[in-house]
């Protein structure tokens, strides 16, 4: 039984929510206890084995898959972009009934109580039942908006929720260099040395008090986890510093940090 399982919508989402489990726990080595299957991935080559997005994720929360993987592991974390959430097939709209941008928290309550239904669709009551079980992570709109801020020059008191991918790109060439920005890659090498920050419980800290979205799940990690010692006796310290990394090498398995 692994600590935890990972569904999302695609690979650098798994790597990113990885890093942050690992943070957030104080513990670099508890990915060896983390478990992605949806998308499955090749262990070996790094690379997506079957089909993601966020239609295969609803159709995996409907799925006798889903079920077993809630009772066959500790905890499963559902990972989703905001962004999708107005498409057909999932219909959480944006904007209140004034048409005015709903809030960062009230979406993401909206988009939490959308999938506990779709969970709920072949086996009423199962959310219920298991929800002790069940993490939701919801980034606005995308996850690269936890990236960008963390690696922006300086913080903001607006934090962007839109075209955060494109922002980042250019963050990270304006911090790095145009190299590292040509070199932007949206693949499992690429984004774990983008998150190697996360290993550390206190970029963790500075994230959340700059990005709404990632804040009310910091919130809830420690909401949840506060009365539950029997994990944190998995923790380690860790005194690494993740400073000066080389965005544009490709790693081929071993996590490597330059410093």
């Amino acid at each position: 039984m692994a600590e935890f399982a990972l569904i999302c919508e695609g690979i650098t989402d798994q790597v990113i929510i990885t890093d942050i489990l690992c943070g957030f726990f104080d513990n670099e080595n508890l990915d060896e206890d983390i478990s992605p299957l949806q998308p499955p991935y090749d262990a070996t080559t790094k690379k997506q084995k079957d089909f993601g997005g966020w239609q295969m994720l609803l159709a995996y929360l409907k799925s006798s898959k889903f079920r077993d993987a809630i009772l066959n592991n500790r905890y499963v974390v559902v990972h989703i972009d905001s962004d999708i959430s107005p498409s057909e097939g999932f219909d959480v709209k944006h904007t209140d009934e004034e048409n005015e941008d709903l809030s960062v928290e009230i979406l993401i309550e909206r988009i939490i109580s959308k999938l506990a239904e779709i969970i709920n669709t072949n086996a009423p009551d199962f959310h219920q039942n298991y929800k002790e079980k069940i993490i939701f992570c919801i980034s606005v709109h995308s996850i690269e908006c936890w990236l960008l801020a963390h690696y922006r020059l300086r913080p903001s008191k607006n934090p962007k929720i839109k075209g955060c991918e494109n922002a980042l790109k250019r963050t990270l060439g304006k911090r790095y260099g145009q190299k590292c920005a040509k070199a932007f890659t949206k693949n499992y090498h690429y984004y774990q040395r983008l998150s190697e920050p996360f290993l550390e419980r206190k970029s963790l800290q500075f994230l959340a008090s700059q990005e709404p979205s990632f804040q009310v799940f910091w919130n809830y990690l420690e909401s949840a986890f506060e009365i539950k010692p029997d994990l944190k006796t998995l923790l380690i310290e860790s005194d690494s510093t993740l400073e000066g990394l080389d965005l544009t090498r490709d790693n081929s398995s071993e996590r490597e940090v330059d410093l």
